[in-house]
């Protein structure tokens, strides 16, 4: 499963229930040619920034909003389109996506910024599931809107982390511990998420049905989903005197300075059918750091703070409605 870094993305620039037989594994999810899928994706980002320069800097936005909600559609493509055996090629698209996106100069009230709207627009995201759950092979994803591309990330990072869990067998009561460098770019170098993992039990949980009148709605039919926490902490190998990215010495640049954060995990997993019914997650990331010219003086110091909480679920009741309802 994949932690997203989304501070550094945005820095560079009860009721009862019957519960299914006992299983010692999850099944490994299957799939039917032509088949469609529904999953609701809600991403939000805050991030302030706090600059500090003796050079005089054109005027940026210190602080961020980002609100994206929509709805993504999932096709199983025909086998005569699989590129190897065992591999699953998707084709996704947005059926809908409102993206709320404001950039605030320090000091400015809220609603003095310019919010931004990009509903989807049938733009396909072409990709490959390979049996461990890697997604690769995507086409099309540049064609869509930074904002876009996020939602389309997390849900991608959600929707394939059954099939690592499968794949290792995880069972109920298991504890298990990994640790991930984080890929996003950032001037901090070799970061790394350590990570704790737990199968905490079976419980019911149900997938989202849409009703035109009442909007989203938990379904009635409600089954067995295994509960898998997973929880992150953010640290720092490099040292913070010298904590250079090779790709900033390139560029002349030297950085110093500390980052650190956290993320917490939550899937529910059909025991049924071994498909993500629901994930939530929440991040706090903060990063200090000077960056500095190697030749000269000019140096700019930077103070980040940013949280994100996001939710990817599954929606089996969609009745006809028109888009714009449907990131309500």
């Amino acid at each position: 499963m994949r932690f997203r870094h989304f501070l550094c993305a945005a820095f560079v620039f009860p009721f009862a229930a019957q519960f299914a037989p006992a299983q010692k594994n999850l099944p490994a999810p299957a799939w039917k040619s032509g088949e469609l899928l529904f999953y609701r994706v809600h991403l939000k980002i805050d991030r302030d920034i706090k600059t500090k320069s003796a050079l005089a800097l054109p005027q940026s936005p210190t602080d961020a909003k980002m609100d994206i909600s929509g709805i993504l559609q999932v096709k199983v493509l025909s086998p005569a389109n699989q590129t190897s055996a065992g591999h699953i090629r998707l084709r996704t698209w947005f059926l809908s996506l409102d993206s709320g996106i404001g950039a605030l100069p320090r000091g400015a009230k809220p609603g003095q910024f310019d919010g931004g709207i990009a509903p989807g627009d049938d733009k396909f995201i072409d990709c490959t599931l390979a049996p461990g759950g890697q997604l690769g092979e995507i086409e099309g994803l540049e064609k869509l809107e930074p904002e876009q591309q996020t939602a389309w990330r997390e849900w991608a990072a959600r929707f394939s982390a059954p099939f690592t869990l499968e794949r290792e067998k995880r069972k109920r009561g298991e504890k298990w511990n990994s640790e991930e460098p984080e890929t996003t770019t950032s001037p901090i170098a070799d970061l790394r998420w350590q990570k704790k993992s737990q199968y905490v039990r079976d419980e019911p949980c149900a997938p989202l049905k849409f009703s035109g009148t009442e909007g989203f709605q938990r379904s009635a039919a409600s089954e067995s989903c295994a509960v898998i926490l997973s929880t992150a902490s953010l640290l720092q190998k490099s040292s913070r005197q010298d904590a250079t990215p090779q790709d900033y010495k390139l560029r002349g640049l030297h950085t110093q300075g500390t980052a650190k954060g956290t993320n917490e995990v939550i899937l529910y997993i059909s025991r049924k059918t071994g498909r993500l019914i629901r994930a939530t997650q929440d991040v706090t990331q903060q990063m200090d750091v000077l960056i500095a010219l190697s030749t000269a003086g000019n140096q700019v110091h930077y103070g980040i703070q940013a949280k994100a909480n996001s939710t990817v679920e599954l929606v089996t009741d969609l009745s006809p409605v028109p888009r714009a309802k449907l990131s309500k």
